[in-house]
């Protein structure tokens, strides 16, 4: 199993529960299509925002590092 399959199981159930909650106050009907809603958009929607947090965690851990390495390099 890839990283990207847990990414989008997670997702997935996330998306699931999270349209379940907010739709089942207001009715069968509603949440039921908060769940089929919630699973489609968990599954297309994650896997961006785990890329997106972990491109932010790059750029504020590795690229300062690195910058710093370079400038200590280059004094006399």
């Amino acid at each position: 199993m890839n990283l990207i399959e847990p990414c989008i199981l997670a997702g997935a159930v996330v998306g699931t529960l999270a349209g379940a909650v907010l739709g089942f106050p207001h009715g069968l009907l509603w949440g039921l299509g908060g769940m089929a809603a919630g699973f489609a958009v968990g599954v297309l929607l994650l896997p961006f925002v785990v890329l997106v947090l972990a491109l932010a965690g790059v750029a504020l851990f590795s690229w300062p590092r690195h910058l710093l390495r370079r400038t200590r390099a280059q004094r006399p």
